[in-house]
């Protein structure tokens, strides 16, 4: 038997007997010609999707499985019109500690074409945290309310990332970044560059709530996004608890930093959390192309001249 095999990979192996683990993001019962029914699923992964069946007689050993579910099947592989389909044998629902990598099954076809390297990044990332920081993260991303919408989220209305796919894209860009500062600020501290990392990939996790993929969600914008990062990561801070109480107070404190307003925060007790609070802030200028050709744009005679005449409206309306 094979193990984790990629959907792109399964039309090389016809005929085969293959076991493997899948997103399952589509379940529905269809008529068969003998009058009973067969079990259809969509199966999919960081690299493709794929058509499985679950033929009458195997059906009656085969219970329900929600769609968003990560499952491992065992199946024949077999093509029709050129495509690998499987004709399913068995199919079970995974627990988070039996996926080895929960960003790979994230459905390809969802991520749009500019977040795809993102998505590359983001397994790549995954698998090199230590226990129980991949546990964590394994969970948060097979969360149905954050793995699969992350994929499609804006960072932002109008400001920057603000293209389907932009919050993947902003939260993954500057790990490598993170890291570095990490290791740079706090070099006694060997956990310092996997917790700036980790704190930059979900700090803005609450546009999934604020933002959406293209529109807001109902109320919001009652609470600022980073509360709502604090909400949806609740579930899984506490799974993170179980198993070292001391990172995921730490992990709280980052986010919890995070969410308090500019404005009101003192210096940070843990550098690690005023280095995302900045790394979030340059990446987003640095989207908005404030470089040396901007600045020196904006003081061209006809810039400053429009920027005075701004500036005479102003004190006119006061």
């Amino acid at each position: 038997m094979n193990t984790r095999i990629a959907t792109t990979a399964l039309a090389a192996l016809q005929g085969q007997s293959v076991r493997s683990h899948f997103l399952l993001t589509e379940c529905a019962e269809k008529p068969c010609g003998s009058g009973g029914s067969r079990l259809q699923v969509v199966l999919e992964d960081s690299e493709g999707s794929v058509l499985g069946f679950v033929w009458p007689e195997r059906r009656s050993l085969i219970g329900s499985v929600a769609a968003g579910t990560p499952v491992e099947v065992q199946a024949t592989v077999g093509l029709f019109d050129g495509q690998p389909q499987l004709r399913i044998q068995q199919l079970n629902a995974l627990q988070p500690d039996q996926v080895e990598c929960a960003a790979e099954l994230l459905p390809y076809r969802r991520c749009p074409v500019e977040a795809r390297d993102a998505l590359k990044c983001l397994i790549d990332f995954e698998r090199s945290l230590p226990e129980p920081l991949a546990g964590f993260l394994r969970r948060v991303l097979l969360d149905p309310a954050i793995g699969v919408p992350l994929l499609r989220c804006r960072a932002s209305v109008a400001h920057h990332h603000a293209q389907v796919g932009g919050l993947l894209l902003h939260s993954t860009s500057a790990l490598d970044i993170a890291a570095n500062l990490g290791r740079w600020a706090l070099p006694a501290d060997p956990l310092a560059p996997a917790m700036t990392q980790l704190g930059y990939l979900l700090h803005d996790l609450g546009k999934l709530r604020s933002v959406g993929e293209s529109s807001r969600a109902l109320h919001g914008l009652v609470i600022r996004h980073e509360i709502h990062s604090l909400m949806l990561l609740a579930p899984h801070l506490k799974w993170l608890e179980s198993q070292d109480a001391d990172l995921a107070a730490v992990l709280q404190y980052i986010l919890a930093y995070v969410a308090t307003p500019p404005k009101s925060r003192p210096w940070g007790e843990y550098l690690v959390a005023e280095l995302v609070t900045s790394l979030d802030a340059w990446n987003a200028a640095g989207h908005n192309g404030r470089d040396m050709a901007s600045l020196l744009a904006g003081y061209k005679p006809d810039a400053v001249a429009a920027n005075d005449d701004r500036h005479t409206e102003r004190r006119h309306v006061r």
